[in-house]
């Protein structure tokens, strides 16, 4: 923890060298209180030491202003990594677009999460939720996400995977010569309207 303190301390000084009097006239949000309390927040939240040098990066060379909560330092360590799962608008547009969809129709749910929250909420509600619902989305797939993250584990059953798949019958197959007899019976042949 005195460790963690140190470094937001050190980061909160090169804010302070970096800014000048954008720093001065903010800097009671730069005291030592303050950088233990951001300390607990990024330890919390679980950035690496890579993170944490991306983000430090971002605040001091790429920002307007001081960054003055430890929420938006933390966003910006994990700015621009690849996430294991689909962006909160991505899944949503995705659970709505497989929800709408009818019959045993292959569905690309992108992630099990997504998945999981369709089935939480509802797939007749997604199939006709507009944009309005997404917040109500976006706080179940999180809490999805962060029960994933914890372990959990979802499974997309086979059934909601199923591919519409069409073989054509060869000319001279069994199964040709079946279809032409069952035609036959009402007085047309393969390819005719009955």
């Amino acid at each position: 923890m005195q460790t963690a303190t140190a470094r937001v301390l050190k980061l909160f000084a090169e804010f302070k060298s970096e800014y000048g009097d954008l720093f001065e006239y903010k800097k009671h949000r730069f005291e030592p209180a303050r950088a233990r309390e951001w300390a607990v927040e990024l330890l919390e939240s679980g950035i690496n030491a890579e993170q944490y040098q991306h983000g430090r990066y971002q605040a001091v060379k790429n920002q307007k202003y001081p960054v003055e909560r430890a929420y938006d330092f933390i966003q910006l360590c994990k700015q621009g990594q690849a996430s294991e799962y689909p962006a909160a608008q991505s899944a949503f547009n995705t659970a709505c677009q497989n929800c709408g969809m009818k019959g045993d129709v292959k569905r690309d749910w992108k992630h099990e999460v997504v998945y999981e929250t369709a089935n939480r909420i509802g797939w007749g509600v997604l199939a006709s939720a507009t944009e309005y619902y997404f917040k109500t989305f976006q706080e179940i797939y999180e809490q999805v996400v962060s029960e994933h993250k914890n372990g959990d584990r979802f499974v997309i059953p086979e059934e909601r995977q199923l591919a519409y798949e069409h073989t054509p019958v060869q000319q001279g197959t069994a199964a040709s010569a079946n279809i032409d007899a069952f035609l036959a019976k009402f007085g047309s042949k393969k390819g005719e309207a009955v």
